[in-house]
């Protein structure tokens, strides 16, 4: 019988799938710093937040200075989201889950003053 493999993570939602992803890249012959796939990791669940609250891709999350930056659509910065600690990458790693309804809060916030 053939080994089972596990799908590839594209967009990781906790700690534990970002590790998965890494060892993932690294058995490509890739090298991601944790940190980094974190970060990545934020970013892209953010966007993916925001455009359900937007109903498609209307602003762009951006991660600038351990800041959440959204972008309109002529990209003039819209709003800013803080981590509720000392910084995000500390927030996903700590409640990923809890992270992602803080987010969902603040950006409807940003999105509904438009």
């Amino acid at each position: 019988m053939g080994e089972k493999r596990m799908a590839i993570i594209q967009v990781p939602h906790d700690l534990t799938e970002v590790r998965v992803k890494k060892e993932q890249l690294k058995e490509q012959g890739q090298t991601v710093a944790e940190e980094q796939l974190i970060e990545q990791a934020i970013q892209d669940n953010a966007q993916h937040l925001l455009d359900d609250i937007l109903d498609g891709h209307y602003f762009t999350c951006k991660l600038e200075n351990d800041e959440l930056v959204v972008y309109d659509v002529i990209n003039a910065p819209t709003g800013k989201v803080a981590p509720r600690g000392t910084s995000f990458t500390e927030d996903f790693a700590q409640d990923a889950d809890s992270l992602w309804d803080y987010l969902d809060k603040q950006l409807s916030k940003i999105a509904g003053g438009r």
